[in-house]
């Protein structure tokens, strides 16, 4: 009994397994336009998003409720696209600078016809973050 389990211990060690893919891409994405230090002082911040694709995609970036809108069509060669400054002022602004205790409707939905990676960067002169 003891060589059949030394047997099949030693049959398992040779077996190759493929486990979960893990990966951030993704068609449907929801994104925060996160406190930064300066919001609160000057207001000098923005926040870009960046794409990264690798085939031909079409992305969309809509602020629910604000009308805004941002469309991006990529090449057919891998590549970042970076979106222009999410709005920070009037009805687009979408900034989580209150210190509220019941949820508001203030997300940036990224939607694309094919996965890509999305990522935000928030960033200022002197600080930046991703």
């Amino acid at each position: 009994m003891r060589k059949l389990y030394v047997f099949f211990i030693c049959c398992l060690a040779f077996v190759t397994l493929h486990a979960q893919d893990f990966s951030n891409k993704g068609k449907d994405f929801w994104v925060g336009y996160g406190y930064h230090q300066i919001m609160t002082n000057g207001n000098a911040q923005e926040m870009v998003l960046y794409f990264a694709t690798d085939q031909v995609t079409n992305i969309t970036i809509n602020i629910p409720g604000t009308g805004y809108t941002q469309t991006l069509t990529s090449g057919a060669l891998p590549q970042v696209l970076t979106s222009n400054p999410i709005p920070k002022a009037g009805l687009g602004d979408v900034r989580l600078v209150t210190e509220s205790t019941t949820p508001e409707n203030k997300g940036i939905h990224i939607t694309a016809d094919r996965p890509i990676v999305a990522y935000a960067h928030i960033y200022n002169s002197n600080v930046s973050g991703a």
